[in-house]
Order: C-alpha cells, then structure tokens, then sequence
C-alpha cells in the first residue's frame, strides 16, 4: 500500500514538476515588431505590468483568468506576450489545449 501511494504521489508530483517548468517546444522567441498581419497577440502579464509596459493591438488576459475567458481568444495565430518562462509555459499549454495556435512569444521583463 505504501508503495502504490509512494508511486502515485511522485506521478503527481512529475506531473506538476513538467506542465510549469519544462519549456514548450515548436514555436519560436520574436518581438512583437517583427510579428506578420495574421497574428494576434495576447498578453498574459498581470494588469499591474501590462499597465506599466502596454502593447498595441494585445489582448491583456492575465494567465489567472486565461481558463475562465479562454473563448475570448480569436481563431487565428497567436503570440504569447509572458513576463517569465513560468507564464510562458502555462499559458501555452493552456491555450494548446483549448485548441488554438501558438506561433511564437516574448518575454518582456518588468522594468524595476
């Protein structure tokens, strides 16, 4: 019995350990610049660094309600806007999962 629960706890434990930190292949690093008229952008800092930094043309949804307003996303390629690697990763499995497409992302850092 206590193997089984030993086994089950480290499944777990994996699992959580593997969707936050282990990086999410085939899609690339780009700035929003450089970005092609078909792509939208969505940004899923927090309101307070998405109010600091804004981007023109994102749609700012913040990665703690990106589950709850997932449909507001449109139908076409997406660009990631993430403040760390952490976001990153969550928000594309998220949104992988819900169907859509991710192209690429940025990484913008909150300026202190």
């Amino acid at each position: 019995m206590i193997i089984v629960s030993m086994g089950i706890f480290f499944l777990i434990t994996g699992r959580i350990i593997y969707i936050r930190h282990v990086p999410v292949r085939r899609f690339q690093e780009c700035l929003p610049q450089e970005l092609d008229a078909g792509i939208a952008i969505v940004d899923v800092r927090d309101y307070n660094d998405s109010y600091k930094s804004p981007i023109p043309n994102a749609l700012n949804l913040p990665i703690a309600y990106l589950i709850r307003h997932i449909h507001e996303l449109p139908k076409k390629p997406l660009h990631i806007i993430a403040s760390t690697q952490l976001d990153k990763n969550m928000s594309v499995r998220i949104i992988r999962k819900a169907g859509h497409e991710v192209k690429s992302y940025s990484l913008i850092e909150e300026e202190v």
